[in-house]
């Protein structure tokens, strides 16, 4: 059996092909000492999970109607591999994978000093929204293998397109969309981040943690100014890059952020498909001179809070539907290739990773983040997760030695920037 190529599959290939990113999204879960999922257990979760979900087991066909087509059972346990180093581990960690081959999963695992693993998943079959899934579904496949040798988990092959969104909006409100959002999205700005030319690039990803108390206070801080953790980091990452680029003050910035359509369907935890459900919006901000860090809050939470009023997203589900429906694939997927245009510089925020469903029987991890494809020069992107109260601010990308200084140099910053403690009335707010 065939599956059919959605638009937002076929969207995230022309990342790839436009030299945006490499369109693999990345988690890793880090263990004590000692401590670590029984490889041979793990190894049955995996192949359970790909027949459960039929898509994971697939290779990626081109054509006139491009379409995933089933691997044999065979060829699924190559979604479980075991690293022998730790250079092994992390080399496997931001492999992509080849998806004209498949699976279109992959699950590492590094038993050693501080055992790990590492899962990548193909961001043509869904976004980070159902990467989350996708964990959680194998750790209980995991925890249930444990007890139940025999056990195996009901298929998940529910709708992978965007109709399920779609339907949830007449068609007036999906025409005011198309028609005053269209500066919402495909934008690329011009303000670009600075990178290294002319030297050995290699694909990395850089980490910064926040620890738990530290987490605490700038949740505290935002919930004192009416601002999410997300109005915070996007306030944060607007306030660096101001410094960074040098931006005159009047100077426009333009990051666009992620939003998880999910927001729009019914409440419910019932994980019926893989699927991509991500759009995005434009935020844009002028320079202030010596602006303090509460007034960059307030103008990035007005901007967020007049986009969150006009069904946010909506315009790039619109947009993208259409093309699809009126050119075919074929065509559209051209128009895609000539017409995206991808942003220089982004953020994402994949939100909470679930501590009381990412476990392993009773072993859990101390630590885990999730993060998304690794860019291509001269794309940047800044990703945040959190696993048990902790923060974890990430960026990917295919550079050099130098590079990496600069961005871990950057995350530092940013971290300096966030506040550490809900201010008092009187308390001065620096600029």
């Amino acid at each position: 059996m065939d599956f059919i190529c959605e638009a937002f599959d076929q969207m995230q290939r022309a990342f790839d092909l436009n030299g945006f990113n490499d369109h693999q999204l990345h988690c890793v879960l880090r263990f004590d000492s000692g401590a670590a999922p029984d490889a041979a257990i793990l190894r049955r979760a995996v192949i359970a999970s790909i027949e459960a979900i039929p898509i994971l087991g697939t290779r990626y066909a081109d054509g006139a109607k491009p379409r995933w087509v089933r691997l044999d059972p065979e060829s699924c346990a190559r979604g479980f591999v075991v690293a022998p180093t730790e250079t092994d581990f992390e080399a496997v960690l931001v492999a992509r994978a080849d998806e004209d081959c498949g699976p279109q999963v992959r699950v590492c695992l590094f038993d050693g000093r501080r055992s790990a693993v590492a899962l990548t998943l193909n961001h043509m079959i869904c976004d980070a929204a159902g990467f989350k899934s996708y964990i959680y579904f194998l750790c209980a496949i995991y925890t249930r293998l444990l007890t139940d040798p025999v056990y195996r988990p009901n298929p998940v092959a529910g709708d992978r397109s965007m109709r399920p969104v779609l339907e949830r909006f007449p068609l007036s409100v999906k025409l005011k969309s198309l028609f005053l959002q269209s500066g919402d999205n495909n934008q690329s700005g011009d303000r670009r981040f600075p990178m290294s030319e002319g030297e050995v690039d290699e694909p990395f990803i850089l980490t910064r943690r926040l620890a738990r108390a530290r987490t605490a206070a700038i949740r505290d801080y935002g919930r004192a100014h009416g601002a999410t953790l997300n109005d915070l980091a996007l306030t944060a990452l607007y306030r660096c890059l101001f410094r960074l680029l040098e931006l005159r003050p009047g100077a426009e910035l333009m990051i666009p952020v992620m939003v998880d359509m999910r927001r729009y369907l019914a409440d419910g935890d019932e994980f019926t498909a893989l699927t991509n459900l991500s759009s995005t919006v434009v935020t844009k901000l002028r320079r202030e001179p010596a602006e303090a860090l509460l007034r960059t809050l307030g103008r990035v939470k007005a901007e967020m809070d007049e986009k969150k009023g006009g069904d946010i997203g909506l315009n790039a589900f619109v947009k993208l539907d259409l093309l699809y429906r009126l050119c075919g694939d074929r065509i559209a997927n051209r128009k895609l290739r000539t017409g995206l245009k991808n942003p220089l510089i982004c953020m994402t925020n994949i939100g909470v990773l679930d501590a009381a469903r990412l476990s392993f029987g009773d072993l859990s991890p101390t630590d885990a983040y999730l993060c998304g494809s690794i860019k291509y020069k001269p794309y940047f992107q800044l990703a945040m997760s959190s696993y048990q109260d902790e923060l974890t601010l990430s960026v990917n990308l295919y550079g050099s030695l130098s590079d990496r200084a600069l961005i871990l140099s950057f995350l530092e910053d940013i971290d300096a920037e966030l506040p550490r403690e809900t201010p008092s009335a009187h308390a001065p707010e620096r600029a």
